[in-house]
């Protein structure tokens, strides 16, 4: 999919403004055309650049390409052209990274559309404090997810933008779940510890009935509780490592 016309109109070149001379945004990253980074890709903005305004069209469609592929390669439910139009544009504004992480991305992979809008509104800051510009953006995004939006007037080059008020945006603080936090993750850990004593027991009682190493190891092994502790410990120990690597990958 690619994002629309009408969106890039109304949701990405209205709020990013386009400026053909290089300036720091309030995070103090080089910017330059319509919100263009180093971090998006060529060309590598430096201090004092000057671009035209074909060239500004022209890395927005080079940077809008690599959002939109990364957006539809992050998406595991269909998505319509409105709601893909408002993903790319806040891939484009906040990053690829963060959308991967976000609980919003969440939301939409579980098909929980009627959350977005709620999930957009916890992106309205830069440099840690909320923005006048990027709370309108996130408004916007809501009311373009949920519905036809009225047609909006296209930005125009070298727009009067408060830069002050927009740019790149920070997430709210989110929570971070480890495994201390996780019931699956503690009853295989004590499942397993249940089954190491079990284990132990055995070990011990085989110690003493048999004469040597061979002979206690021969019987273990034909000691049914032992082999069942075993894979008990052997399943315990694959949950965790499940829910360990479930948690890195999605905090869930």
């Amino acid at each position: 999919m690619k994002m629309s016309q009408g969106a890039i109109d109304a949701l990405l070149k209205k709020f990013e403004g386009c400026k053909l001379s290089s300036y720091r945004c309030p995070a103090n990253v080089l910017t330059v055309g319509y919100g263009h980074t180093s971090a998006a890709g060529r060309p590598e903005v430096t201090e004092d650049m000057k671009i035209t305004q074909d060239q500004a069209e022209a890395i927005l469609r080079a940077d809008l390409a690599r959002y939109e592929k990364g957006v539809e390669a992050l998406l595991k439910q269909p998505v319509t052209q409105h709601q893909f139009d408002v993903l790319t544009g806040f891939a484009y504004n906040a990053g690829l990274g963060s959308l991967k992480s976000s609980t919003l991305l969440k939301k939409v992979n579980a098909a929980q559309f009627d959350a977005v809008p709620a999930e957009l509104m916890k992106w309205t800051k830069g440099g840690g404090k909320v923005l006048a510009g990027l709370v309108r953006r996130r408004q916007a995004e809501a009311t373009w997810w949920a519905s036809d939006p009225v047609s909006a007037t296209p930005a125009t080059p070298e727009q009067t933008f408060d830069h002050e008020q927009e740019q790149r945006t920070d997430p709210d603080p989110v929570p971070v779940r480890t495994m201390a936090d996780s019931k699956q993750g503690n009853a295989a850990i004590l499942t397993a510890g249940l089954g190491g004593l079990g284990i132990a027991k055995e070990v011990a009682a085989q110690a003493k009935d048999a004469s040597d190493v061979a002979d206690q190891f021969m019987g273990l092994l034909g000691n049914t509780n032992f082999v069942i502790m075993v894979a008990i410990i052997g399943l315990a120990a694959g949950i965790w490592f499940w829910r360990k690597k479930n948690m890195e990958e999605h905090g869930v």
